[in-house]
């Protein structure tokens, strides 16, 4: 379940938040980075449907997504525009049965203006192109199936494109001016740091309770099917990119020294890099399961440096947390 985090002001505690770093440093060049591998996949799409090819560009522009994925506020909120880029879990499986609808009636939606992003959330984004360019079931066989790549690819890279614009054309300035006269976004500083701290804590949860607690399910029934981007073999890659993103972000965030935060995410990248499960498939064996146990024990741990570390210095903490039970 997606983490929902209240934050409650600390009136006494230091004002320490570089929003200007955070953004120039990290925001705009990601969302850049984002758009300019997304607006290549595109244009890959729109001319080939070689599958060597078309994967190769859509791993690189999933990489610059998932760095840039603890962003989880502002234009990427608006118009549905997370979900149509990375509609993940898909608990009823919505998106392979659209895909499946369409290329079995050959839905001439896709060659209109604008048809894809009338597509369901499911259908659209990093994860119905997985099915398209990974799945066995609907690995592209007819002139339409590669249509349908180029057209969702098209739909992504023009996504990305209005995210990046959105923060460059004004949103950039909003998170940095926040209290300013005008600036109905964020009435304070506060605010913005606590958007961003926010943003940072439940990147990290997300790790571990979803991406990494889905595949795990229960010692006695693990679910490894149920692992993000499994077709594509790169479950723990994502892991470790977005865990990358979070902390560059956390490294940004504050002004002061955060050695504890710094060590959890060391150690949490070293279980990754010694973990040699990309797709999770380990999880349904002991030694397996044990192993991502450590991990998402080690992310856990990243969370509570971040809690003891960086809120105090921004004047934040963590209140309750919706999904803690009822």
């Amino acid at each position: 379940m997606k983490k929902l985090l209240t934050l409650l002001a600390l009136a006494a505690a230091p004002v320490q938040a570089d929003i200007a770093e955070v953004v120039e440093g990290y925001i705009l060049p990601g969302y850049m980075a984002f758009a300019e591998t997304t607006a290549e996949f595109g244009a890959i799409a729109a001319e080939s449907c070689e599958l060597p090819v078309l994967r190769n560009a859509w791993n690189d522009s999933f990489d610059a997504w998932l760095a840039i994925s603890p962003i989880q506020f502002g234009p990427v909120e608006l118009q549905g525009r997370a979900l149509a880029i990375a509609f993940w879990p898909d608990e009823r499986g919505t998106g392979a049965r659209v895909l499946a609808s369409l290329r079995a009636d050959q839905d001439p939606i896709i060659f209109e203006p604008g048809g894809a992003a009338r597509l369901s959330a499911a259908a659209r984004g990093f994860f119905a192109l997985e099915y398209l360019l990974f799945d066995e079931a609907f690995i592209p066989t007819s002139s339409y199936d590669c249509a349908l790549i180029a057209a969702l690819g098209d739909d992504l890279a023009q996504q990305a494109a209005a995210v990046l614009e959105a923060w460059q054309g004004g949103f950039a300035e909003t998170l940095q001016t926040a209290g300013a006269e005008g600036n109905l976004t964020f009435l304070s500083a506060r605010e913005a740091q606590q958007a961003l701290f926010t943003a940072l804590l439940v990147a990290i949860e997300f790790n571990a309770d979803t991406r990494l607690g889905r595949p795990m399910g229960t010692f006695e029934r693990p679910r490894p099917l149920r692992a993000e981007s499994r077709r594509a073999g790169r479950s723990l890659r994502n892991v470790a990119l977005s865990l990358e993103g979070a902390a560059q972000l956390a490294r940004r965030l504050t002004t002061v020294e955060t050695p504890n935060t710094t060590a959890a995410f060391a150690h949490a990248q070293a279980l990754i890099a010694d973990l040699d499960d990309p797709d999770f498939a380990g999880v349904a064996t002991p030694q397996g399961r044990f192993k991502l146990e450590a991990l998402q024990q080690a992310i856990r741990s990243i969370r509570d440096a971040i809690l003891l570390e960086i809120g105090p210095s921004l004047g934040v903490v963590a209140g309750f947390n919706a999904s803690d039970g009822d």
